[in-house]
């Protein structure tokens, strides 16, 4: 039996002082068990909503987020912009987190979370707090708390886009290593066309508000990537099909914001 996600004409709107406001209208796609799965839409139009209604952080308006083929609800786990890691919890603590959650005693725990940490090269900063952690360090701790529960479905939401171009690219290079070694249905949020193209099988490019989905793309690049390689012939055409479709948008978005 095929094991996918299935949204099927997903609404969802919000209540304003202005009247009801449509963020989502008519979403629907299936993503298998394996695939890496990017997003890209101009500001406002969804993306960050679509993903909080799978994760089950809010209840759609109309329309449905199904799951096919697990034995029971999958395991989603969610990694957001700013990190949320707690401030007065060390590394360790802040990784094992969803472990504790779930009842498991702290002795598993910690060792589940030292072994996340472990592949996330932060083994010397377990017992070190969130502050004393670059940005960077802080988004790899994010993802191994997120990794650590084991989800069958990792979510992210813009994870990388507050972080310098160097530790961008290690990052990026260090979340496909990860899939590799572990596959699992990933849902990667960006506003940065070439990093969807660079990470996904497959491309979901959103309209604007109400956001609805204008076309998916594959991408023709084998797995494992090396991100290195930035100058593929598919690269360059695959950005330009893409912000091509959301260049009116962009622009028109621009063109409201007054100079100062």
């Amino acid at each position: 039996m095929t094991v996918q996600l299935q949204v099927a004409q997903l609404n969802k709107n919000f209540a304003s002082p202005r009247g009801d406001v449509r963020a989502l209208d008519g979403v629907s796609f299936a993503a298998s068990q394996d695939e890496f799965v990017c997003i890209v839409g101009p500001s406002g139009c969804g993306k960050s909503t679509l993903l909080r209604l799978i994760a089950g952080l809010t209840e759609p308006t109309g329309g449905s987020v199904n799951f096919f083929g697990w034995s029971a609800a999958p395991r989603r786990a969610m990694v957001f912009q700013d990190t949320g890691l707690f401030a007065w919890l060390n590394i360790l603590d802040n990784v094992a987190f969803g472990l504790e959650a779930q009842g498991i005693a702290q002795n598993e725990r910690h060792r589940r979370a030292r072994a996340l940490i472990a592949r996330m090269g932060l083994d010397d900063f377990a017992r070190h707090y969130p502050h004393e952690l670059s940005g960077g360090m802080k988004q790899r701790v994010a993802i191994a708390r997120a990794l650590v529960t084991e989800p069958a479905i990792l979510l992210m939401d813009e994870p990388f886009r507050t972080l310098d171009a160097q530790t961008r690219l290690i990052l990026q290079d260090e979340l496909l290593r990860l899939w590799s070694a572990r596959p699992m249905l990933v849902l990667f949020v960006t506003h940065d066309i070439e990093e969807a193209i660079l990470l996904g099988n497959r491309v979901l490019v959103l309209s604007r508000r109400p956001g609805h989905i204008l076309a998916e793309i594959n991408v023709p690049l084998e797995q494992p990537r090396h991100l290195i390689g930035r100058s593929h012939p598919e690269i360059e055409s695959l950005r330009w099909q893409i912000w091509k479709m959301i260049e009116p948008t962009v622009q028109a978005n621009l063109e409201r914001v007054p100079l100062r």
